[in-house]
């Protein structure tokens, strides 16, 4: 299939505009992130009165505490010296300019372009966003504060299904995304599109613990040793809760990126069989809250959002709402691609995309 790709706007103007920006953030993330290596004793006991302040009773902070947070300044400190080593050199026109350069040219040697309009970021994206927004803080508030009601949040539960069957979906829409591509002789996207629906199944099976949770059947000896829940799965093996935290956190990272990427190109007016695997910005909320439900170790020193969250006894637990976020996510994503696959059908067959304004609910999943 061979289009004409829409006139671009070149990616270099989005960054020529701001460089005081770049160099204001390089300059900060250096001086503060080198005060906070080195930080003074006055600066940590400041941080431990604050601390103290807002604690419920008047007792110090026991001695772990205040470890924490030295060992959170001197987080902040590492990642003020990343965030200069990557803002400062922004600073310079030339390298910007190949940079950006750079980043333009990737649509046009790996993807193809389609005869589609780009994202707008009008009043129906930011609806939805909003919309995404609102189910992303209700879904957290709900399975946080109603946690111990069983037919909520426990096994069996309406979060539980909720992730079957969002799954299930998931995988339904790929797979038939899959086909009409593989009608348009789109190869690799076919393959991707397949795999990702033979992913979200599997998914949707280890929620089900494959069928055991709904016949009956006994758990393998070999499972029922290693098996935190004694089920058939293997996301709740000794192990695989670890895993699982792992990859939901830097799904949620890449998947940022791929929207933020996305966002850029079809600013540039590059719109490109890409979409099919760059999700939209208006799944960020629930990228984002994912993220804080996730991130842990190293970083739960330096996660205020979690801080205020642990504060006001909203502390994230266990991995309900990540996973029924992750669905929603998953069913925008892959509707998306559907009614674009079937956007490009038309256009095959007609000419025409069906409207003036070519697959407008994708502006939004």
């Amino acid at each position: 299939m061979s289009t004409t790709p829409s006139p671009s706007t070149p990616l270099i103007g989005l960054t020529r505009r701001v460089p005081s920006l770049w160099a204001f953030a390089g300059i900060f993330g250096l001086v503060i992130g080198a005060f906070l290596l080195v930080l003074p004793e006055w600066l940590l006991e400041s941080l431990v009165w604050l601390a103290e302040a807002f604690q419920p009773d008047d007792d110090p902070l026991p001695e772990s505490r205040v470890r924490t947070l030295h060992d959170g300044a001197q987080i902040w400190g590492r990642a003020g010296i990343i965030v200069s080593s990557v803002t400062i050199p922004l600073w310079f026109s030339r390298i910007r300019h190949h940079l950006m350069a750079w980043i333009s040219r990737i649509p046009d040697r790996f993807f193809s372009p389609l005869p589609f309009s780009s994202d707008r970021y009008g009043l129906p994206f930011f609806a939805a966003l909003a919309s995404v927004l609102v189910f992303s803080l209700a879904t957290h508030w709900t399975l946080t504060v109603y946690e111990e009601i069983d037919w909520l949040e426990g096994e069996d539960g309406v979060s539980e299904w909720w992730s079957v069957a969002t799954y299930l979906a998931a995988a339904g829409m790929a797979g038939a995304t899959a086909w009409l591509l593989h009608g348009l002789r789109h190869r690799n996207l076919f393959w991707l599109q397949l795999l990702l629906g033979v992913v979200f199944f599997l998914g949707a099976m280890e929620e089900l613990s494959w069928g055991q949770r709904l016949f009956g059947w006994g758990t393998p000896a070999i499972l029922m040793e290693v098996n935190v829940q004694r089920e058939t799965t293997l996301h709740n093996l000794s192990v695989g809760a670890d895993t699982v935290y792992v990859m939901l956190f830097w799904g949620g990272v890449i998947a940022l990126a791929g929207a933020a990427l996305r966002a850029v190109w079809h600013h540039s007016g590059k719109v490109s069989s890409a979409d099919f695997l760059l999700p939209s910005l208006v799944l960020a909320p629930a990228l984002v809250m994912i993220l804080i439900w996730r991130v842990g170790g190293y970083w739960n020193a330096v996660n205020p959002v979690l801080l205020l969250m642990t504060y006001w006894n909203h502390a994230p637990q266990g991995s309900e709402v990540p996973e029924v976020l992750l669905g929603l996510c998953l069913s925008l994503y892959t509707l998306g691609n559907l009614k674009r696959a079937y956007a490009l059908r038309r256009w095959r067959d007609t000419g025409t995309t069906g409207d003036s304004s070519p697959l407008a609910f994708t502006t939004s999943t």
